[in-house]
């Protein structure tokens, strides 16, 4: 059986609560915590206590996770060397990587081999890490960008809390088609699935889900605008369908009307800022623009 171990020194601004208190604070879930204490599967400095026990600066906590502690506890993506992905960051958790346009997230079937996660799994291997890559979020298969990648199931249940809470922003640039009429705006219509295609989503679709877009103008040029994005939700293809809905598709975007002839979909997540788990402060990556992505559309 597979077994995760973790060892935290306490800084000062933990000390003072109890091991609960900080479990509760990391966002680790209730079911995890409570696999925790009832296999007395921690210890601070070496010893067995319980998790009302208060911490004091400089105390070694080291908690100790088995596979069943996890709703997902493995990692199946099959290596892959073949293509190498740039990373933006990493730490002991979490890595945020720079995926191309056209690559697509995570395979669909055991024998799928060419997806950033196969990549990922690759990259972890030929450096002899003893981890595995867990998505947390994704974008399309033709997003260019940012996403983040846990090491350690144990992460996945805090960053997907983190996500819901709005606690990280991700930030996309899009070109659209036509003049925005003003400099900013939010689109707020529930997004569900198409009912003429079921590869699609639609405004007010079938099953829809609230879904908030906020978008400001930063510049226009020949009747295409440069917009910089920012979600408040996930939804599958939300910023393709509710830029479509106001008028202005994204160029590139063949799926949702935007037929201007291009080499790819004109979205890129520029940005991510998050919180980084177990007290880490609040990071913000960005990458670099793509070169298939034009700072001045033509």
């Amino acid at each position: 059986m597979t077994t995760w171990q973790y060892q935290f020194k306490i800084a000062p601004y933990n000390a003072g609560q109890s091991v609960k208190a900080l479990w509760i604070k990391w966002l680790i879930p209730k079911r995890i915590r409570g696999a925790l204490r009832i296999k007395r599967h921690f210890t601070v400095n070496g010893k067995v206590v319980p998790t009302s026990y208060f911490l004091a600066t400089n105390d070694i906590l080291v908690m100790t996770f088995d596979q069943d502690d996890f709703r997902t506890s493995n990692s199946n993506y099959r290596p892959n060397h073949s293509q190498k992905v740039t990373t933006l960051f990493e730490n002991d958790y979490l890595v945020v990587v720079d995926k191309p346009a056209g690559m697509k997230m995570h395979p669909h079937s055991p024998t799928e081999d060419d997806t950033l996660l196969n990549y990922i799994a690759g990259d972890f291997q030929r450096r002899h890490l003893e981890v595995a890559p867990y998505m947390v979020h994704r974008i399309d298969r033709a997003t260019s960008g940012a996403v983040i990648i846990a090491k350690t199931p144990l992460v996945v249940p805090i960053l997907d809390q983190l996500l819901a809470a709005k606690a990280i922003t991700r930030t996309y640039l899009a070109w659209v088609s036509g003049v925005m009429p003003t400099n900013q705006g939010i689109i707020e219509t529930p997004i569900g699935i198409d009912t003429q295609d079921d590869r699609k989503r639609a405004v007010n679709g079938t099953n829809a889900q609230l879904a908030v877009t906020h978008w400001t103008n930063i510049h226009t040029v020949y009747q295409n605008s440069l917009l910089r994005i920012r979600l408040d939700t996930g939804r599958m293809h939300q910023i393709r369908v509710h830029l479509a809905s106001i008028g202005h598709p994204i160029v590139g975007d063949d799926l949702y009307g935007g037929r201007r002839h291009m080499p790819r979909l004109m979205l890129h997540s520029a940005t991510i800022e998050l919180p980084l788990p177990f007290d880490g402060g609040v990071k913000t990556i960005t990458g670099p623009l793509p070169d298939d992505f034009p700072r001045q559309l033509r």
